[in-house]
């Protein structure tokens, strides 16, 4: 039993992390918040604008796009680093070297081209590192304050735009290249304090596991958990991350494609896949993007007065609400949360639009900031982490990089598309719609989708281990049901008989090597591919047979062991398991598992039952 001491603990470490690696995000909102006042620097103008006095909407539309198509390579490139050299040291390299170097490029300014380059150097940075960090925070925290955890993240986004502006605020009527290279030059200190933390963190426990190191990942656990290595609980955690990957693993190394193919390790995965992927496409068709990146530019042509001062107003109004988004994601939960936002920003939307197109004075401006911020103030606290929190828990550990990376790319790609069309879409001029702030009935039109979407679609995952939203998704067929889903995987994770096979791990000082003892005598705990500890199971509803993992070394069975053989070892131990309507099934399913003779079987139902369960 886990004490409120340890438990305050491990939270702690867990908020520690999150706010080290957070700063990644940090990197991502201080970068957008930069080029929405640089482009309206008038020094900038004159020395790298190719006309020498402004920045065209096509000018516009490629320095501020570029970024989105460096990070949306960068999130597909992800996977290989992550998943060949871990999530620690895959942060530490985009940031210390890959975002740094984009810095570099765009601090030798000398042309509009050279620009472009360095932001999407850059942008190939933060790309791997929005694809890495929420899924670093999901499989390193504990589930009580995983959402919390996940959301610093878009908490950091925010603090980098206000502190953006604060910087661009500042500097932005310097007549030399400071006014420009003080803001960028900063953004060097930022990467060296994320590479240089996050390298003395441990790595995330299930990607040791991942590797069948799981030595390795019992102390990276302990460290998370601020547990001994011998705490029962903390080996009752890692031996459910096995086991539940070891069964995943069984139906074969996954490929990019199985992150959009079911199978009985990954229930429901396309309608996964395409609930992440929807959500981190509408985050970007709010229209959030649109008052940060171009925030100064529509003031200053909506005849609003102190655009620089304006804009850092809803920078500070994002910082702040992102707060609230934090608390609410474990005290509500995720589905109700982005399904209040969405309505919220919906009604925000409608009538900045329609105020903006019935009036033209200084009220109607007051009125239109006003909602700009109610705006901002409904995103911050739920649609800017939440959908991070989201797509972060969703996957099996299989497929897990690979699923966020896609995600995340989604979201950069959408990024790309409104960041680039934007400027033809608002401003006034040749080839240009025009629209004004008509365009805030598109905005208000997509946030009224992604309420509607939400509702369809979006599981309730707060309070559940990561792999015990695997059986959600395999209980609930539908969305509206998830928030009242109970697990029953941790209570039915209990021993036959306790005091026989009682087990307590230490860690070895010339091996490492985990050890279990019982009552009766000491046994090797071996957590490797061929011996699981304790009783693991996973239920289907249906089926005639039952596939128990016991402690020990059960009786030898092979694939010629016929049906009476198998009834035979039978002794009363185990709890439900994978069920099958008949031997050879499930004798495949052994043999798939390699696990020689490491289970018992019986009979659990008559010899009708139900179809073998997806």
């Amino acid at each position: 039993m886990i004490s409120r001491r340890q438990t305050r603990q491990s939270s702690i470490m867990a908020f520690a992390v999150g706010l080290l690696t957070a700063v990644g995000g940090f990197l991502y909102g201080y970068d957008t918040g930069i080029i929405n006042g640089m482009l309206e620097m008038d020094y900038v103008k004159r020395n790298f604008a190719p006309n020498g006095k402004n920045f065209t909407a096509p000018d516009t539309a490629i320095i501020t796009a570029v970024l989105s198509i460096g990070t949306f390579v960068g999130a597909l490139f992800a996977p290989v680093l992550s998943d060949t050299i871990g999530r620690r040291l895959t942060i530490v390299y985009s940031a210390g070297i890959v975002f740094s170097l984009g810095t570099i490029l765009q601090l030798i300014l000398t042309n509009m081209a050279l620009l472009c380059v360095g932001r999407f150097v850059s942008g190939l940075g933060v790309g791997i590192i929005s694809a890495v960090i929420p899924l670093y925070q999901a499989e390193s925290s504990p589930k009580g304050v995983r959402g919390a955890i996940i959301s610093l993240y878009q908490c950091a986004i925010t603090l980098g735009l206000l502190v953006s502006s604060a910087v661009v605020q500042g500097t932005h009527k310097i007549d030399d290249s400071r006014c420009f290279r003080i803001p960028i030059s900063l953004q060097l200190i930022w990467s060296a304090v994320l590479s240089t933390g996050v390298f003395f963190l441990p790595e995330s426990p299930r990607f040791f596991v991942k590797k069948d190191r799981l030595d390795d990942a019992i102390v990276a656990l302990s460290r998370f958990r601020k547990l001994p290595v011998t705490d029962e609980s903390l080996i009752e955690e890692l031996i459910e991350i096995k086991a539940s990957h070891d069964y995943e693993m069984s139906f074969g190394k996954p490929s990019i494609f199985d992150c959009f193919r079911s199978s009985p390790s990954r229930c429901r995965q396309g309608y996964r896949m395409f609930t992440g992927m929807a959500l981190q496409a509408l985050q970007q068709c709010t229209g959030i993007n649109f008052i940060f990146y171009y925030g100064v530019n529509f003031f200053v042509h909506a005849s609003v007065q102190n655009s620089y001062l304006i804009s850092f107003i809803t920078y500070a109004v994002n910082v702040t609400f992102t707060i609230p988004g934090i608390i609410f994601v474990e005290v509500i939960g995720r589905r109700k949360l982005i399904i209040f936002g969405a309505a919220g920003m919906t009604v925000s939307n409608f009538i900045i639009a329609i105020v903006g197109c019935t009036t033209d004075s200084v009220i109607a401006n007051k009125v239109m900031i006003a909602f700009v911020c109610l705006f901002i103030a409904f995103f911050a606290s739920s649609w800017g982490p939440v959908v991070w929190v989201i797509v972060g828990e969703s996957y099996s550990l299989s497929v897990r990089q690979k699923a966020v990376s896609l995600t995340a790319a989604t979201n950069w790609i959408v990024n790309f598309v409104f960041a680039y069309s934007t400027p033809y879409l608002v401003d006034a001029g040749k080839h240009t719609a025009a629209l004004g702030t008509k365009i805030f009935f598109l905005w208000g039109a997509c946030c009224t989708l992604a309420c509607v979407f939400s509702y369809l679609f979006v599981y309730e995952t707060k309070g559940l281990m990561l792999e015990e939203i695997d059986e959600m998704y395999r209980v609930c067929r539908s969305a509206g049901k998830s928030a009242g889903f109970k697990s029953t995987l941790h209570e039915r994770y209990v021993l036959n008989n306790q005091e026989e096979q009682r087990t307590t791990v230490s860690s070895s000082t010339n091996d490492k090597r985990l050890e279990s003892s019982s009552s009766t005598n000491d046994k090797r705990l071996e957590l490797s591919r061929t011996v699981t500890t304790g009783l693991y199971e996973r239920s289907h509803h249906g089926g005639n047979f039952q596939l128990n993992v016991v402690t020990g070394t059960p009786p030898s069975i092979d694939s010629n062991s016929d049906d009476d053989e198998l009834m035979d070892v039978v002794d009363g131990h185990g709890v439900n398991a994978y069920n099958y309507t008949n031997e050879q099934d499930l004798m495949e399913f052994i043999q798939g598992l390699h696990l020689d003779n490491r289970f018992q079987f019986e009979r659990s139902g008559d010899s009708e039952g139900p179809e073998r369960p997806e």
